[in-house]
């Protein structure tokens, strides 16, 4: 059954028509378009086939599918090169009333608040709908925040999900881009680019304010990149042995990101910053 937070305000996305609702389909008032219903969730494209070393790793990670990845992923909990000093994220949503429209694109398998509508290419837990964030099934003018948390370097066309986060944000609706700078590749299910802070707010100049911030420092890049390298070195393409020595170097290196908590607010801390974060308004 769809869940009932869904029932409306969803459209086509080939023709941005209404839907009609069937036990199994939705299906377009104006154009041919039927988009399955699976175990109660609406899928308006096919997730594709997630091939090579980074996708069956992260997916083996995600899924908790091994010892290795359970192991792995407890370890991580702890020991992680990861560190916001000013928390953007929930920064954000406290600053968001309830009873607004926010929709996290490319949410993966969390759910950073019970009211927040998740949208994703894969049927992970928690995804409410399947469908490509450059194409979505929203309504125009329909959603007071969005959500883009480490999504926008897996996309290939950031420009086209950029426009489409436009299309559906309500005037004066804002926007919070998370991407990384200066941090390793991760092909899940494929990493196309990193911004610099000049890159972010040309791809977002079509918003009417643009604030960019760091959002992981100088010192959490070095961290990431070191223990990355001796994955690399390490493991080649035997991921028990990169992640044994990842974390391995990440044991002995991790406690120097808090370090970053002097640095982050330094205007020039954008220039070697893990990742930034952009609150862009319509």
């Amino acid at each position: 059954m769809l869940h009932s937070k869904l029932t409306q305000g969803l459209v086509c996305p080939a023709c941005y028509t209404e839907l009609d609702t069937a036990p199994t389909a939705l299906t377009c008032k104006a154009c041919p378009a039927a988009y399955p219903l699976r175990k109660g969730i609406p899928f308006f494209a096919e997730p594709p086939v997630r091939q090579g070393f980074d996708a069956s790793f992260h997916e083996e990670a995600y899924g908790g599918t091994s010892a290795r990845a359970r192991f792995y992923n407890a370890v991580k909990q702890v020991i992680t090169s990861e560190y916001s000093p000013h928390d953007t994220l929930n920064s954000f949503l406290a600053s968001v009333p309830q009873n607004v429209v926010i929709v996290e694109f490319g949410s993966g398998a969390r759910r950073i608040r019970p009211d927040v509508l998740n949208i994703d290419l894969f049927p992970t837990p928690n995804v409410d709908l399947v469908a490509d964030i450059e194409h979505t099934p929203l309504a125009s003018d329909s959603v007071d925040c969005v959500i883009l948390d480490s999504v926008i370097e897996h996309v290939p066309n950031p420009a086209g999900v950029v426009d489409e986060v436009l299309r559906v944000l309500k005037p004066g609706g804002k926007l919070l881009c998370i991407n990384p700078f200066l941090f390793p590749y991760h092909g899940y299910p494929a990493h196309y680019c990193n911004f610099t802070k000049d890159g972010i707010e040309q791809l977002l100049r079509r918003f009417g304010t643009v604030e960019v911030q760091t959002h992981q420092g100088p010192t959490s890049a070095i961290v990431n990149i070191i223990s990355e390298y001796a994955g690399v070195v390490v493991g080649r393409e035997n991921r028990t042995r990169y992640m044994i020595a990842k974390g391995a170097l990440l044991a002995l290196t991790f406690p120097l990101k808090f370090i970053d908590k002097l640095l982050v607010d330094r205007p020039e801390s954008h220039r070697i910053a893990s990742m930034l974060s952009t609150v862009a308004v319509k």
